[in-house]
């Protein structure tokens, strides 16, 4: 009865064991900082005037309730474009109104406006 632990007498076995756990360990440790370092770091949206620009573009909204209606039916597969712009952007003092970000705000006082504050992009219409 030498063989009291029923296996092969291996007695590396335990030490293996115990460096597994411990690269498990550090391995999650690891994965908790890198989360905790990109919930830091917060979502990487354009600028305000690069994604006035890609809303332009689209020329898909008319209105904020477009907007946030788009938002609800999970169309928004942009990254970089943030699904309430109005919070995001008034966070970091750019925002100016759904009007403006939605690039209607020049075409409201109608047809004489259009190019007037330097937005050339309705000038090819």
């Amino acid at each position: 009865g030498e063989d009291i632990w029923g296996g092969d007498g291996d007695l590396d076995a335990p030490s293996e064991a115990i460096d597994d756990l411990a690269w498990r360990v550090a391995k999650l440790r690891l994965e908790e900082e890198n989360t905790r370092r990109f919930l830091r770091a917060g979502p990487r949206f354009l600028p305000y005037e690069e994604c006035r620009k890609w809303v332009a573009a689209w020329n898909r909204w008319d209105t904020e309730e477009d907007w946030k209606n788009w938002i609800r039916e999970g169309e928004k597969r942009n990254a970089y474009i943030p699904a309430r712009p109005d919070e995001y952007y008034g966070k970091i003092g750019k925002w100016i109104s759904w009007d403006h970000f939605l690039g209607k705000e020049q075409t409201t006082n109608g047809p004489s406006d259009i190019g007037r504050h330097g937005d050339d992009s309705n000038q090819s219409q």
